[in-house]
Protein backbone atom coordinates (compact mmCIF):
# COMPACT_ATOMS: atom_id res chain seq x y z
CA UNK A 1 0.00 0.00 0.00
CA UNK A 2 1.00 3.65 -0.25
CA UNK A 3 2.68 5.11 2.78
CA UNK A 4 0.29 5.76 5.64
CA UNK A 5 1.04 7.62 8.84
CA UNK A 6 1.18 6.94 12.56
CA UNK A 7 2.77 7.83 15.89
CA UNK A 8 2.82 6.77 19.51
CA UNK A 9 2.88 9.26 22.30
CA UNK A 10 5.01 12.35 22.65
CA UNK A 11 8.76 12.61 22.26
CA UNK A 12 10.79 15.68 21.49
CA UNK A 13 12.96 15.83 18.39
CA UNK A 14 16.57 16.86 18.87
CA UNK A 15 18.79 18.77 16.47
CA UNK A 16 20.39 15.59 15.18
CA UNK A 17 17.14 13.69 14.65
CA UNK A 18 14.77 12.41 17.31
CA UNK A 19 15.19 11.66 20.96
CA UNK A 20 12.95 9.02 22.51
CA UNK A 21 12.05 10.26 25.95
CA UNK A 22 9.44 10.00 28.67
CA UNK A 23 6.18 11.04 27.03
CA UNK A 24 5.37 7.70 25.47
CA UNK A 25 4.97 6.04 28.84
CA UNK A 26 2.14 8.41 29.61
CA UNK A 27 0.36 8.42 26.29
CA UNK A 28 0.44 4.80 25.20
CA UNK A 29 0.42 2.57 28.30
CA UNK A 30 -0.56 -0.44 26.21
CA UNK A 31 2.79 -0.52 24.51
CA UNK A 32 5.26 1.50 26.43
CA UNK A 33 5.87 0.46 29.98
CA UNK A 34 9.45 -0.81 30.08
CA UNK A 35 12.45 1.51 29.99
CA UNK A 36 12.00 4.50 32.20
CA UNK A 37 13.09 6.80 29.38
CA UNK A 38 11.25 5.27 26.45
CA UNK A 39 8.82 7.63 24.74
CA UNK A 40 7.00 8.59 21.54
CA UNK A 41 7.76 10.99 18.80
CA UNK A 42 5.12 13.59 18.07
CA UNK A 43 6.86 16.84 17.37
CA UNK A 44 8.89 17.72 14.32
CA UNK A 45 12.02 19.77 15.00
CA UNK A 46 11.75 23.43 14.11
CA UNK A 47 14.17 23.00 11.22
CA UNK A 48 11.93 20.42 9.57
CA UNK A 49 8.76 22.38 10.17
CA UNK A 50 10.44 25.28 8.37
CA UNK A 51 10.91 23.08 5.32
CA UNK A 52 7.22 22.30 5.03
CA UNK A 53 5.32 24.29 2.45
CA UNK A 54 2.43 26.35 3.73
CA UNK A 55 -0.16 23.87 2.47
CA UNK A 56 1.74 20.99 4.05
CA UNK A 57 1.91 22.75 7.39
CA UNK A 58 -1.79 23.46 7.24
CA UNK A 59 -2.67 19.81 6.64
CA UNK A 60 -0.19 18.56 9.25
CA UNK A 61 -1.55 20.97 11.86
CA UNK A 62 -5.07 19.66 11.29
CA UNK A 63 -3.92 16.09 11.86
CA UNK A 64 -1.88 17.07 14.92
CA UNK A 65 -4.82 18.93 16.42
CA UNK A 66 -7.05 15.86 16.28
CA UNK A 67 -4.25 13.69 17.64
CA UNK A 68 -3.74 15.97 20.63
CA UNK A 69 -7.50 15.84 21.23
CA UNK A 70 -7.30 12.02 21.19
CA UNK A 71 -9.63 11.77 18.21
CA UNK A 72 -7.42 9.09 16.73
CA UNK A 73 -9.65 7.87 13.90
CA UNK A 74 -10.06 11.39 12.58
CA UNK A 75 -6.36 12.12 13.08
CA UNK A 76 -5.41 8.96 11.16
CA UNK A 77 -7.60 10.10 8.27
CA UNK A 78 -5.92 13.50 8.24
CA UNK A 79 -2.39 12.01 8.35
CA UNK A 80 -3.38 9.73 5.48
CA UNK A 81 -4.64 12.75 3.56
CA UNK A 82 -1.25 14.42 4.04
CA UNK A 83 0.50 11.32 2.67
CA UNK A 84 -1.72 11.19 -0.41
CA UNK A 85 -1.16 14.87 -1.11
CA UNK A 86 2.56 14.98 -0.30
CA UNK A 87 4.02 11.45 -0.51
CA UNK A 88 7.54 12.87 -0.89
CA UNK A 89 7.10 15.78 1.51
CA UNK A 90 9.43 16.66 4.35
CA UNK A 91 6.86 15.43 6.86
CA UNK A 92 5.83 12.23 5.08
CA UNK A 93 7.77 9.80 7.25
CA UNK A 94 6.57 11.63 10.33
CA UNK A 95 2.95 11.45 9.15
CA UNK A 96 3.41 7.74 8.46
CA UNK A 97 4.64 7.29 12.01
CA UNK A 98 1.71 9.20 13.44
CA UNK A 99 -0.78 7.17 11.46
CA UNK A 100 0.66 3.97 12.93
CA UNK A 101 0.40 5.41 16.42
CA UNK A 102 -3.24 6.18 15.80
CA UNK A 103 -3.77 2.52 15.01
CA UNK A 104 -2.06 1.61 18.26
CA UNK A 105 -4.37 3.91 20.18
CA UNK A 106 -7.31 2.30 18.39
CA UNK A 107 -5.94 -1.15 19.39
CA UNK A 108 -5.36 -2.12 15.77
CA UNK A 109 -1.91 -3.46 16.55
CA UNK A 110 -1.35 -5.71 13.56
CA UNK A 111 -2.40 -2.88 11.26
CA UNK A 112 -0.01 -0.54 13.07
CA UNK A 113 2.86 -2.97 12.48
CA UNK A 114 2.23 -4.06 8.90
CA UNK A 115 0.64 -0.99 7.34
CA UNK A 116 2.28 1.59 9.60
CA UNK A 117 5.77 0.93 10.92
CA UNK A 118 6.80 -1.55 8.26
CA UNK A 119 5.45 0.69 5.50
CA UNK A 120 7.53 3.51 6.90
CA UNK A 121 10.63 1.34 6.73
CA UNK A 122 9.78 0.30 3.17
CA UNK A 123 9.11 3.82 1.84
CA UNK A 124 11.33 5.97 4.06
CA UNK A 125 14.24 3.75 5.17
CA UNK A 126 16.62 6.70 5.53
CA UNK A 127 14.28 8.98 7.47
CA UNK A 128 14.91 10.04 11.07
CA UNK A 129 11.75 8.13 12.00
CA UNK A 130 12.97 4.80 10.63
CA UNK A 131 14.95 3.60 13.67
CA UNK A 132 12.04 4.20 16.02
CA UNK A 133 9.65 2.48 13.63
CA UNK A 134 11.93 -0.57 13.59
CA UNK A 135 12.01 -0.62 17.37
CA UNK A 136 8.25 -0.16 17.68
CA UNK A 137 7.60 -3.22 15.56
CA UNK A 138 9.28 -5.32 18.25
CA UNK A 139 7.66 -3.34 21.03
CA UNK A 140 4.18 -3.73 19.59
CA UNK A 141 4.59 -7.47 19.18
CA UNK A 142 5.78 -7.60 22.79
CA UNK A 143 2.66 -5.79 23.97
CA UNK A 144 0.59 -8.36 22.05
CA UNK A 145 2.34 -11.19 23.88
CA UNK A 146 3.99 -12.51 20.71
CA UNK A 147 7.48 -12.77 22.16
CA UNK A 148 8.89 -14.72 19.22
CA UNK A 149 8.01 -11.97 16.74
CA UNK A 150 9.03 -9.33 19.28
CA UNK A 151 12.52 -10.80 19.51
CA UNK A 152 12.80 -10.87 15.73
CA UNK A 153 11.69 -7.25 15.52
CA UNK A 154 14.16 -6.11 18.16
CA UNK A 155 16.96 -8.06 16.50
CA UNK A 156 16.29 -6.28 13.19
CA UNK A 157 16.28 -2.89 14.91
CA UNK A 158 19.60 -3.64 16.59
CA UNK A 159 21.16 -4.93 13.37
CA UNK A 160 19.79 -2.11 11.23
CA UNK A 161 20.66 0.79 13.54
CA UNK A 162 23.53 -0.46 15.76
CA UNK A 163 24.60 3.01 16.89
CA UNK A 164 21.15 4.47 17.42
CA UNK A 165 19.49 4.95 20.79
CA UNK A 166 16.70 2.52 19.88
CA UNK A 167 19.16 -0.36 20.14
CA UNK A 168 19.54 0.41 23.83
CA UNK A 169 15.77 0.33 24.29
CA UNK A 170 15.53 -2.87 22.26
CA UNK A 171 18.16 -4.62 24.38
CA UNK A 172 16.45 -3.43 27.53
CA UNK A 173 13.15 -4.92 26.36
CA UNK A 174 14.91 -8.14 25.42
CA UNK A 175 16.22 -8.35 28.98
CA UNK A 176 12.63 -8.41 30.20
CA UNK A 177 11.68 -11.08 27.67
CA UNK A 178 14.65 -13.22 28.65
CA UNK A 179 13.62 -12.98 32.30
CA UNK A 180 10.09 -14.12 31.43
CA UNK A 181 11.50 -17.06 29.51
CA UNK A 182 14.00 -17.91 32.27
CA UNK A 183 16.80 -17.52 29.73
CA UNK A 184 19.50 -16.50 32.20
CA UNK A 185 22.37 -16.71 29.71
CA UNK A 186 20.73 -14.34 27.22
CA UNK A 187 19.60 -11.95 29.93
CA UNK A 188 23.09 -11.80 31.42
CA UNK A 189 24.71 -11.18 28.05
CA UNK A 190 22.27 -8.37 27.24
CA UNK A 191 22.89 -6.76 30.62
CA UNK A 192 26.61 -7.08 30.06
CA UNK A 193 26.32 -5.31 26.69
CA UNK A 194 24.26 -2.48 28.18
CA UNK A 195 26.66 -2.14 31.09
CA UNK A 196 29.98 -2.20 29.29
CA UNK A 197 29.53 -1.83 25.53
CA UNK A 198 27.07 1.05 25.17
CA UNK A 199 28.44 4.58 25.21
CA UNK A 200 26.54 6.40 27.93
CA UNK A 201 25.13 9.80 27.13
CA UNK A 202 22.05 11.78 28.05
CA UNK A 203 19.83 9.42 26.08
CA UNK A 204 21.29 6.09 27.15
CA UNK A 205 22.37 6.74 30.73
CA UNK A 206 19.20 5.63 32.53
CA UNK A 207 18.89 2.28 30.77
CA UNK A 208 22.62 1.56 31.13
CA UNK A 209 22.68 2.46 34.81
CA UNK A 210 19.67 0.25 35.52
CA UNK A 211 21.21 -2.57 33.50
CA UNK A 212 24.42 -2.30 35.51
CA UNK A 213 22.46 -2.57 38.73
CA UNK A 214 20.55 -5.60 37.47
CA UNK A 215 23.82 -7.20 36.37
CA UNK A 216 25.31 -6.57 39.80
CA UNK A 217 22.25 -8.12 41.45
CA UNK A 218 22.54 -11.15 39.17
CA UNK A 219 26.15 -11.74 40.11
CA UNK A 220 25.49 -11.20 43.82
CA UNK A 221 22.70 -13.78 43.63
CA UNK A 222 25.27 -16.20 42.20
CA UNK A 223 27.78 -15.38 44.94
CA UNK A 224 30.17 -13.61 42.55
CA UNK A 225 31.13 -10.48 44.46
CA UNK A 226 33.95 -9.30 42.20
CA UNK A 227 31.81 -9.41 39.05
CA UNK A 228 28.93 -7.67 40.80
CA UNK A 229 31.21 -4.98 42.15
CA UNK A 230 32.68 -4.37 38.71
CA UNK A 231 29.21 -3.78 37.26
CA UNK A 232 28.19 -1.48 40.10
CA UNK A 233 31.39 0.54 39.76
CA UNK A 234 30.14 1.76 36.38
CA UNK A 235 27.15 3.47 37.98
CA UNK A 236 28.42 5.29 41.06
CA UNK A 237 31.40 7.07 42.57
CA UNK A 238 33.88 5.03 44.65
CA UNK A 239 32.86 6.74 47.89
CA UNK A 240 29.26 5.62 47.34
CA UNK A 241 30.01 1.96 46.71
CA UNK A 242 29.59 0.72 50.31
CA UNK A 243 26.07 2.14 50.57
CA UNK A 244 25.13 1.01 47.06
CA UNK A 245 26.30 -2.53 47.72
CA UNK A 246 24.22 -2.69 50.89
CA UNK A 247 21.01 -1.41 49.28
CA UNK A 248 18.68 -4.10 47.96
CA UNK A 249 17.41 -1.83 45.18
CA UNK A 250 20.99 -1.37 43.95
CA UNK A 251 23.75 -3.88 44.81
CA UNK A 252 21.49 -6.29 46.69
CA UNK A 253 24.28 -7.81 48.77
CA UNK A 254 22.06 -8.14 51.89
CA UNK A 255 19.24 -9.97 50.09
CA UNK A 256 21.69 -12.32 48.39
CA UNK A 257 23.31 -13.20 51.71
CA UNK A 258 19.92 -13.81 53.31
CA UNK A 259 18.84 -16.05 50.44
CA UNK A 260 21.97 -18.16 50.72
CA UNK A 261 21.54 -18.38 54.50
CA UNK A 262 17.90 -19.51 54.14
CA UNK A 263 18.68 -22.16 51.53
CA UNK A 264 18.61 -25.82 52.50
CA UNK A 265 21.34 -26.63 49.98
CA UNK A 266 24.81 -26.93 51.45
CA UNK A 267 26.38 -25.60 48.28
CA UNK A 268 24.29 -22.41 48.59
CA UNK A 269 25.36 -21.96 52.20
CA UNK A 270 28.97 -22.29 51.09
CA UNK A 271 28.39 -19.67 48.40
CA UNK A 272 26.93 -17.36 51.03
CA UNK A 273 29.95 -17.84 53.27
CA UNK A 274 32.29 -17.08 50.41
CA UNK A 275 30.26 -14.05 49.35
CA UNK A 276 30.32 -12.62 52.88
CA UNK A 277 34.03 -13.28 53.31
CA UNK A 278 34.91 -11.70 49.96
CA UNK A 279 32.73 -8.66 50.63
CA UNK A 280 34.23 -8.13 54.09
CA UNK A 281 37.72 -8.44 52.63
CA UNK A 282 36.92 -5.73 50.07
CA UNK A 283 35.49 -3.38 52.70
CA UNK A 284 38.60 -3.89 54.83
CA UNK A 285 40.80 -3.05 51.83
CA UNK A 286 38.97 0.24 51.48
CA UNK A 287 39.52 0.96 55.17
CA UNK A 288 43.24 0.22 54.91
CA UNK A 289 43.60 2.39 51.81
CA UNK A 290 41.87 5.44 53.29
CA UNK A 291 42.19 5.30 57.10
CA UNK A 292 45.34 7.45 57.14
CA UNK A 293 43.43 10.40 55.73
CA UNK A 294 41.38 12.18 58.44
CA UNK A 295 39.06 13.53 55.75
CA UNK A 296 38.09 9.95 54.89
CA UNK A 297 36.87 9.10 58.40
CA UNK A 298 33.16 9.15 57.40
CA UNK A 299 33.91 6.79 54.50
CA UNK A 300 35.89 4.50 56.79
CA UNK A 301 32.99 4.44 59.24
CA UNK A 302 30.60 3.49 56.45
CA UNK A 303 32.86 0.61 55.45
CA UNK A 304 32.99 -0.64 59.04
CA UNK A 305 29.21 -0.52 59.28
CA UNK A 306 28.92 -2.37 55.98
CA UNK A 307 31.16 -5.09 57.43
CA UNK A 308 28.98 -5.39 60.52
CA UNK A 309 25.81 -5.59 58.44
CA UNK A 310 27.38 -8.12 56.08
CA UNK A 311 28.15 -10.47 58.97
CA UNK A 312 24.63 -9.97 60.32
CA UNK A 313 22.97 -10.84 57.00
CA UNK A 314 25.25 -13.86 56.69
CA UNK A 315 24.10 -15.11 60.10
CA UNK A 316 27.31 -14.35 62.02
CA UNK A 317 25.99 -12.33 64.94
CA UNK A 318 29.20 -12.85 66.90
CA UNK A 319 31.27 -11.31 64.13
CA UNK A 320 28.82 -8.43 63.89
CA UNK A 321 29.41 -7.62 67.58
CA UNK A 322 33.14 -8.06 67.15
CA UNK A 323 33.07 -5.52 64.32
CA UNK A 324 31.36 -2.92 66.52
CA UNK A 325 34.04 -3.43 69.16
CA UNK A 326 36.73 -3.03 66.51
CA UNK A 327 35.09 0.19 65.41
CA UNK A 328 35.20 1.56 68.97
CA UNK A 329 38.91 0.76 69.11
CA UNK A 330 39.70 2.08 65.66
CA UNK A 331 37.45 5.14 65.45
CA UNK A 332 36.94 5.93 69.11
CA UNK A 333 33.74 5.83 71.10
CA UNK A 334 30.79 7.58 69.50
CA UNK A 335 27.11 7.52 70.31
CA UNK A 336 26.36 6.10 66.88
CA UNK A 337 28.61 3.07 67.33
CA UNK A 338 27.57 2.57 70.94
CA UNK A 339 23.93 2.68 69.84
CA UNK A 340 24.61 -0.05 67.28
CA UNK A 341 26.35 -2.17 69.91
CA UNK A 342 23.52 -1.60 72.39
CA UNK A 343 20.97 -2.62 69.79
CA UNK A 344 22.96 -5.81 69.19
CA UNK A 345 22.81 -6.59 72.92
CA UNK A 346 19.05 -5.97 72.97
CA UNK A 347 18.45 -8.19 69.96
CA UNK A 348 20.43 -10.93 71.66
CA UNK A 349 18.61 -10.60 75.00
CA UNK A 350 21.53 -9.03 76.86
CA UNK A 351 19.75 -5.93 78.06
CA UNK A 352 21.98 -5.09 80.99
CA UNK A 353 24.93 -4.87 78.61
CA UNK A 354 22.81 -2.72 76.30
CA UNK A 355 22.13 -0.28 79.14
CA UNK A 356 25.83 -0.25 79.97
CA UNK A 357 26.54 0.80 76.38
CA UNK A 358 23.92 3.57 76.57
CA UNK A 359 25.52 4.76 79.81
CA UNK A 360 28.71 5.45 77.83
CA UNK A 361 27.00 7.96 75.54
CA UNK A 362 28.71 11.32 75.17
CA UNK A 363 25.22 12.79 75.11
CA UNK A 364 24.40 11.62 78.63
CA UNK A 365 20.79 12.82 78.47
CA UNK A 366 20.09 10.81 75.32
CA UNK A 367 21.86 7.84 76.87
CA UNK A 368 19.51 7.98 79.87
CA UNK A 369 16.55 8.35 77.50
CA UNK A 370 17.57 5.16 75.72
CA UNK A 371 17.96 3.36 79.04
CA UNK A 372 14.49 4.47 80.08
CA UNK A 373 13.04 3.26 76.80
CA UNK A 374 14.74 -0.10 77.23
CA UNK A 375 12.85 -0.45 80.54
CA UNK A 376 9.59 0.42 78.75
CA UNK A 377 10.34 -2.30 76.21
CA UNK A 378 10.78 -4.74 79.10
CA UNK A 379 7.53 -3.54 80.71
CA UNK A 380 9.43 -2.21 83.72
CA UNK A 381 7.47 1.02 83.65
CA UNK A 382 8.23 2.27 87.14
CA UNK A 383 11.97 2.16 86.44
CA UNK A 384 11.45 4.06 83.20
CA UNK A 385 9.36 6.71 84.95
CA UNK A 386 12.04 7.12 87.60
CA UNK A 387 14.61 7.95 84.92
CA UNK A 388 12.26 10.29 83.06
CA UNK A 389 11.58 12.19 86.29
CA UNK A 390 15.30 12.57 86.93
CA UNK A 391 15.75 13.93 83.41
CA UNK A 392 12.91 16.39 84.00
CA UNK A 393 14.83 17.77 86.99
CA UNK A 394 18.21 17.79 85.19
CA UNK A 395 16.92 19.57 82.07
CA UNK A 396 14.46 22.20 83.23
CA UNK A 397 13.78 23.47 79.70
CA UNK A 398 12.60 20.00 78.71
CA UNK A 399 10.38 19.24 81.67
CA UNK A 400 7.36 18.78 79.43
CA UNK A 401 9.16 16.30 77.21
CA UNK A 402 10.34 14.05 80.02
CA UNK A 403 7.26 14.14 82.21
CA UNK A 404 5.18 13.57 79.09
CA UNK A 405 7.33 10.52 78.34
CA UNK A 406 6.79 9.31 81.91
CA UNK A 407 3.02 9.64 81.52
CA UNK A 408 3.16 7.79 78.21
CA UNK A 409 5.13 4.99 79.87
CA UNK A 410 2.31 4.56 82.37
CA UNK A 411 -0.20 4.48 79.50
CA UNK A 412 1.85 1.73 77.85
CA UNK A 413 1.68 -0.11 81.16
CA UNK A 414 -2.07 0.18 81.48
CA UNK A 415 -1.92 2.64 84.38
CA UNK A 416 -4.18 5.53 83.34
CA UNK A 417 -4.55 7.09 86.80
CA UNK A 418 -0.78 7.47 87.21
CA UNK A 419 -0.52 8.89 83.70
CA UNK A 420 -3.32 11.41 84.34
CA UNK A 421 -1.68 12.43 87.61
CA UNK A 422 1.48 13.35 85.71
CA UNK A 423 -0.49 15.26 83.06
CA UNK A 424 -2.20 17.23 85.83
CA UNK A 425 1.22 17.94 87.25
CA UNK A 426 2.26 19.27 83.84
CA UNK A 427 -0.65 21.72 83.74
CA UNK A 428 1.36 23.88 86.15
CA UNK A 429 4.90 22.60 85.50
CA UNK A 430 4.57 23.28 81.77
CA UNK A 431 1.73 25.79 81.71
CA UNK A 432 2.79 27.10 78.31
CA UNK A 433 1.53 23.86 76.81
CA UNK A 434 -1.43 23.35 79.11
CA UNK A 435 -3.82 22.85 76.20
CA UNK A 436 -1.75 19.91 75.03
CA UNK A 437 -1.82 18.28 78.48
CA UNK A 438 -5.58 18.80 78.76
CA UNK A 439 -5.86 16.94 75.46
CA UNK A 440 -3.65 14.08 76.66
CA UNK A 441 -5.80 13.69 79.78
CA UNK A 442 -8.87 13.33 77.57
CA UNK A 443 -7.06 10.94 75.24
CA UNK A 444 -5.97 8.78 78.15
CA UNK A 445 -9.51 8.50 79.45
CA UNK A 446 -10.72 7.70 75.92
CA UNK A 447 -7.95 5.11 75.42
CA UNK A 448 -9.05 3.25 78.55
CA UNK A 449 -12.78 3.46 77.69
CA UNK A 450 -13.72 5.73 80.57
CA UNK A 451 -16.35 7.27 78.37
CA UNK A 452 -18.18 9.63 80.67
CA UNK A 453 -15.00 11.15 82.08
CA UNK A 454 -13.55 11.39 78.57
CA UNK A 455 -16.57 13.37 77.36
CA UNK A 456 -16.17 15.82 80.22
CA UNK A 457 -12.45 16.17 79.52
CA UNK A 458 -12.88 16.71 75.76
CA UNK A 459 -15.32 19.56 76.45
CA UNK A 460 -12.38 21.48 77.86
CA UNK A 461 -10.18 21.01 74.80
CA UNK A 462 -9.88 23.12 71.67
CA UNK A 463 -9.00 20.61 68.97
CA UNK A 464 -12.11 20.99 66.86
CA UNK A 465 -13.71 18.98 65.35
CA UNK A 466 -11.66 15.99 66.50
CA UNK A 467 -12.84 16.42 70.09
CA UNK A 468 -16.46 16.40 68.86
CA UNK A 469 -15.87 13.16 66.98
CA UNK A 470 -14.33 11.65 70.11
CA UNK A 471 -17.23 12.79 72.31
CA UNK A 472 -19.77 11.48 69.82
CA UNK A 473 -18.05 8.09 69.71
CA UNK A 474 -18.00 7.98 73.51
CA UNK A 475 -21.71 8.79 73.61
CA UNK A 476 -22.35 5.90 71.24
CA UNK A 477 -20.46 3.56 73.56
CA UNK A 478 -22.78 4.77 76.35
CA UNK A 479 -25.76 4.15 74.02
CA UNK A 480 -26.59 7.86 74.21
CA UNK A 481 -27.35 7.94 70.49
CA UNK A 482 -29.33 11.20 70.39
CA UNK A 483 -26.47 13.05 72.10
CA UNK A 484 -24.02 11.56 69.59
CA UNK A 485 -26.15 12.64 66.62
CA UNK A 486 -26.43 16.15 68.09
CA UNK A 487 -22.63 16.37 68.17
CA UNK A 488 -22.33 15.14 64.58
CA UNK A 489 -24.85 17.76 63.47
CA UNK A 490 -22.80 20.42 65.23
CA UNK A 491 -19.80 19.25 63.23
CA UNK A 492 -21.81 19.52 60.00
CA UNK A 493 -22.89 23.03 60.93
CA UNK A 494 -19.49 24.33 61.99
CA UNK A 495 -17.22 22.43 59.61
CA UNK A 496 -18.73 22.08 56.11
CA UNK A 497 -15.73 20.15 54.83
CA UNK A 498 -16.53 17.46 57.43
CA UNK A 499 -20.23 17.25 56.56
CA UNK A 500 -20.03 14.03 54.54
CA UNK A 501 -18.07 12.18 57.24
CA UNK A 502 -20.34 13.44 60.03
CA UNK A 503 -23.45 12.46 58.07
CA UNK A 504 -22.01 8.99 57.50
CA UNK A 505 -21.48 8.64 61.25
CA UNK A 506 -25.07 9.77 61.83
CA UNK A 507 -26.23 6.94 59.58
CA UNK A 508 -24.22 4.36 61.50
CA UNK A 509 -25.39 5.82 64.82
CA UNK A 510 -29.04 5.42 63.79
CA UNK A 511 -28.22 1.83 62.83
CA UNK A 512 -26.70 1.12 66.24
CA UNK A 513 -29.84 2.56 67.82
CA UNK A 514 -31.97 0.19 65.77
CA UNK A 515 -33.47 3.08 63.76
CA UNK A 516 -33.49 1.59 60.26
CA UNK A 517 -35.40 4.25 58.31
CA UNK A 518 -33.42 7.28 59.61
CA UNK A 519 -30.22 5.35 58.92
CA UNK A 520 -31.24 4.65 55.31
CA UNK A 521 -32.27 8.28 54.90
CA UNK A 522 -28.86 9.49 56.10
CA UNK A 523 -26.97 7.16 53.76
CA UNK A 524 -29.13 8.26 50.82
CA UNK A 525 -28.46 11.92 51.68
CA UNK A 526 -24.72 11.28 51.46
CA UNK A 527 -25.08 9.72 48.02
CA UNK A 528 -27.20 12.64 46.85
CA UNK A 529 -25.29 15.55 48.42
CA UNK A 530 -21.69 14.32 48.24
CA UNK A 531 -21.50 11.98 45.22
CA UNK A 532 -17.77 12.50 44.66
CA UNK A 533 -16.70 11.98 48.28
CA UNK A 534 -15.30 8.67 49.50
CA UNK A 535 -18.05 8.60 52.15
CA UNK A 536 -20.61 8.42 49.33
CA UNK A 537 -18.95 5.28 48.02
CA UNK A 538 -19.13 3.72 51.47
CA UNK A 539 -22.77 4.71 51.91
CA UNK A 540 -23.63 3.43 48.43
CA UNK A 541 -21.98 0.06 49.10
CA UNK A 542 -23.57 -0.18 52.56
CA UNK A 543 -27.07 0.50 51.25
CA UNK A 544 -26.65 -2.16 48.62
CA UNK A 545 -25.06 -4.82 50.82
CA UNK A 546 -27.08 -4.39 54.03
CA UNK A 547 -30.43 -3.10 52.79
CA UNK A 548 -30.39 -4.30 49.15
CA UNK A 549 -31.14 -0.70 48.09
CA UNK A 550 -29.62 0.66 44.89
CA UNK A 551 -29.21 4.42 44.57
CA UNK A 552 -27.49 6.65 42.04
CA UNK A 553 -24.68 8.84 43.29
CA UNK A 554 -25.61 12.48 42.86
CA UNK A 555 -29.03 11.74 41.50
CA UNK A 556 -27.59 10.81 38.08
CA UNK A 557 -26.56 14.40 37.44
CA UNK A 558 -23.15 13.47 36.03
Amino acid sequence: MAPISATVGSVRWGQQGFRVLTGLLLTVPLLFTAPATAGPLDELPVARWAKLREAERYQMNIAEKFYREKQYKVAASEYEKYLKLYPEGEGSAYAQMKWAHCQVQDRQLNTAIKDGYQTLLDYYPDSPEAPLAAYLIGRTYKSMGDLRQAKKGYAKAIAGYPKHFVTVMARYDLVEIAAKENDTATRTELLRQLTYDVVRDQQTADECVQAARLLCQHYMAEGKFAEGLKALETTCKPESLPEHLMRNDLGRLPQSLQNFLASKEQTDKQKGEQLATTAVSWFKQQITATSADPMQKPFVARCWLAIADTWAYAGHKDKQKETYEQMLTSLGASDGILGRLAQWYKENNQRDQARAAYARYQDAVEGQNQIAWSFVEEKQYDKAVEIYRKLAVQTEKQTGRWLGAAAQAYRYGGKPDQAIAIYRELLSADAEHAANWHWEIAETLYQFHRWSDAITAYRGTDRFPTNYYRMAHAQRQLKAYKEAITLYRQIMSGYPDQASQALLEIGFTHEEAGEKEPAIKAFKQICDRFPKHSQASRAHAHLNEKYKITVTLGGAKD
